[in-house]
Order: structure tokens, then C-alpha cells, then sequence
């Protein structure tokens, strides 16, 4: 599947989560459900990139100096999940009480712990 399609079928699956969320409102959120189908289709590709590559990788400087460093791939997925959660939580804030925690949890099910804090 190309990475097109799995982004817009994200964007799809997002929109039917949170298409609660008050017409008033559905124009800010837009782009907001656009970077969380983005992200999610991200971290998966480097969820499989850390599969195949682990989380440490060798590195050689050229001078000489050698040794084992975190993966890129680890570091990026490091940095793009607190983001991903952020928005989610973000689009949950917006619906109508009492749907945020199942929506949290069908977005992301690692994500239920937020509901839980």
C-alpha cells in the first residue's frame, strides 16, 4: 500500500473517531486529524525500522573513534510520539463530554493511559 493510501485511510479513520467534535469546530481540526494520520502512518514505518534494525546502531567516525549509539530511527520515533499523543489528546478535548476517553483509546490504544492521569 502506498504511503498516500495509508495516510488517507488514517485520515478517514481519525475523521469517524472524532467526527463528534461540533461543526464550528471541524474546520480547525482539520489539519489537526491531517498531522495525526500523518504521524501515526510515521510511527509505524519506524516501529518496523527499529524491528529491522534494533535500537542501537554502530557508528564510526573516521577518526578513528567507534562505538554503539541510539538508533536515528529510535531517537525520531522518541520525539514523534509525545507529539502524536499531544494532538490526539488535543482532538479528544473537542468532543462532547464523555466520549474522550473512548476516542483516546480508539485513536491510539497506547494512549489510554493518558485518560487515566
Amino acid at each position: 500500500m502506498s504511503k498516500n493510501k495509508e495516510i488517507s485511510d488514517e485520515v478517514k479513520r481519525l475523521s469517524d473517531i472524532f467526527a463528534d467534535i461540533s461543526a464550528d469546530k471541524r474546520a480547525l481540526v482539520k489539519n489537526l486529524i491531517q498531522n495525526a494520520a500523518y504521524m501515526a502512518v510515521k510511527l509505524r514505518e519506524l516501529q518496523e525500522l527499529i524491528d529491522q534494525d534494533g535500537l542501537i546502531e554502530h557508528y564510526d567516525n573516521g577518526g578513528g573513534q567507534t562505538g554503539n549509539k541510539i538508533g536515528s530511527a529510535v531517537q525520531i520515533y522518541q520525539k514523534m510520539l509525545p507529539s502524536y499523543n499531544q494532538v490526539i489528546k488535543t482532538l479528544a478535548g473537542l468532543l462532547p463530554s464523555g466520549e474522550k476517553d473512548a476516542a483516546i483509546r480508539s485513536a491510539d490504544p497506547m494512549a489510554e493511559f493518558l485518560t487515566q492521569r
